[in-house]
């Protein structure tokens, strides 16, 4: 009498969406499959969802926006939290480096003090 049930998918209303901007989701889109995701913004006008998604196993960001109905179900990310988006850390600098204590710093007036051409170490 009755065949096998199919799962139904309901598109989330933008009211959900703009709960977790700013903040750390897990979800699943179509073409990417379930992913961890930081939600920067959404654009009531258009209906684009603003991310940056990570997905295993390298965790690498990648900015997409997709719309609101392609985002197949959300919930907060509780896990470990990938890098934050935005420029990637810079090199920490060492004043001096690395020649240690030598002010100025750099390869070259590093190779000249290990040289001795600016005097005695």
């Amino acid at each position: 009498m009755y065949g096998p049930q199919q799962p139904s998918v309901q598109f989330l209303p933008p009211v959900v969406v703009t709960q977790y901007i700013n903040q750390w989701v897990t979800t699943s889109i179509p073409t990417y499959g379930e992913v961890t995701a930081y939600i920067t913004d959404y654009n009531r006008r258009t209906g684009m969802v603003s991310m940056f998604i990570y997905r295993a196993p390298r965790f690498q960001p990648q900015f997409i926006q997709v719309h609101h109905s392609d985002l197949i179900g959300i919930a907060p990310y509780y896990g470990p939290i990938p890098p934050r988006p935005g420029r990637p850390p810079r090199p920490p600098f060492t004043p001096g480096y690395p020649g240690p204590g030598f002010p100025g710093g750099g390869f070259w007036p590093w190779i000249f003090h290990q040289a001795g051409l600016y005097g005695p170490r």
